[in-house]
């Protein structure tokens, strides 16, 4: 009995990410949509790799963002979600429906929050109830259920990121670091603008102590170089998948997308092309400003389709503000966000239609950090209502979304 409780006490940080992910999985799995999103992509780009070929041949007819060549049909996603659906497409064919495993991820991503958590703060309490803010108190419940291919694609980037992060703060390999940022590119390209966290979060590794000497002299190149190599090759693998898609190595998918020239006519966030300084005023809004909509019957207030504001789906959010600047964690966590959040204010349309503000995941593994160190060491009443504020709105937005159908509202 007692080296059974001693194994309990060695291990029991493991039994309560277990524990907070399967929590997770199952709140998703209850709250899942009556019916599943019919765009899975990936399960058919998946198939395709099994059998050698980088595109689709004859897809269903519901397949709308799609580049065709002749009768090839190509993604315009980056194909790392596709690459990890590649079992179970093997295994159970390109009918495979990949939501489940949406939530299985979800799930993951919640203990991981909590194995990051442990390294950063010494109170289980500050621990449970940050994995519950992330895992019921943002976006990511809602996108975790639906597990379309959006919102798949950044649960899958979000699983990488936030398995960067802790290997950050255990064992410190900048190779595997370099390979889970890139791997999170390879799912969501914006999120490859996070590696100053990573840079600054191993500057102990790379930048050796003053003692006199200049900076060149200070500087190890070598944990730099593998950092980068780890990310470079996935950088590399995304510019030979675009070249031997469409003979060039950037990402031109969405410039060749064929809906953009109708979307021009119509969206005043089209019509300065992929990329313009102008659309960021439509970001913020949908970021920080965008309210529910008001109806006159049942259920009388609803979620906006273009967005909601983070104030309102997750107010614990708040406190990053008094995380601080001047020390190194806040001052990586700001690095990795702040030119993450750019590249996406100045893309083309805010990510319509959505609960909440759907792009904002790619930097919340950030912004949660920022956010628990700007609570400090007590957790007080006003941190738990935030919080249990954050999980009501989640709630219903979930409830109303997936099981109310609250689009048939409008």
């Amino acid at each position: 009995m007692n080296i059974c409780t001693e194994i309990y006490k060695k291990y029991s940080y493991l039994v309560h990410a277990v524990l907070l992910g399967l929590a997770g999985y199952i709140v998703y799995f209850l709250t899942q949509p009556r019916q599943h999103d019919y765009f899975n992509y990936f399960s058919h780009l998946a198939d395709a790799f099994l059998h050698g070929r980088l595109y689709l041949i004859n897809p269903p007819s519901t397949f709308e963002e799609l580049i065709k060549a002749g009768n090839k049909y190509f993604l315009i996603y980056p194909p790392m979600p596709a690459v990890l659906l590649m079992p179970y497409v093997a295994i159970l064919g390109v009918s495979f429906d990949h939501v489940p495993v949406s939530f299985l991820m979800g799930g993951f991503n919640i203990a991981l929050v909590y194995l990051i958590m442990r390294k950063l703060t010494e109170k289980e309490e500050i621990r449970i109830w940050m994995s519950v803010l992330f895992g019921f108190g943002t976006i990511h419940w809602y996108l975790a259920t639906v597990g379309s291919v959006w919102y798949f694609a950044q649960i899958v980037a979000t699983l990488f990121l936030l398995s960067a992060v802790l290997v950050t703060f255990t064992i410190r390999k900048p190779f595997l670091i370099g390979l889970l940022v890139g791997a999170a590119y390879w799912s969501r390209l914006p999120t490859i603008l996070s590696l100053p966290f990573f840079v600054i979060m191993l500057s102990d590794i790379w930048l050796l102590p003053k003692n006199g000497a200049g900076i060149l002299r200070r500087v190890r190149l070598k944990p730099l170089l593998l950092l980068g190599a780890g990310a470079g090759i996935f950088i590399l693998l995304n510019f030979l998948y675009n070249y031997l898609r469409f003979g060039s190595v950037y990402d031109v998918a969405y410039v060749k997308q064929s809906i953009y020239p109708a979307k021009e006519q119509i969206s005043p966030w089209f019509n300065k092309g992929l990329f313009d300084l102008s659309y960021i005023p439509y970001h913020l809004r949908a970021l920080f400003l965008e309210p529910p909509v008001f109806i006159s019957s049942w259920p009388y207030v609803i979620p906006s389709k273009l967005g909601l504001s983070i104030l309102i789906t997750t107010p614990a959010f708040i406190f990053a503000l008094f995380a601080g600047i001047r020390n190194k964690l806040s001052l990586a966590c700001w690095s990795a966000i702040l030119p993450t959040a750019f590249l996406i204010f100045i893309k083309s349309g805010t990510g319509w239609t959505q609960f909440g503000y759907r792009y904002a995941l790619d930097f919340y593994p950030f912004l949660l950090i920022l956010t628990m160190r700007g609570i400090g060491r007590e957790l007080r009443w006003y941190h738990k209502a935030l919080i249990i504020a954050g999980v009501l709105v989640n709630l219903w937005g979930v409830l109303f979304i997936n099981k109310f159908e609250w689009f048939k509202a409008y």
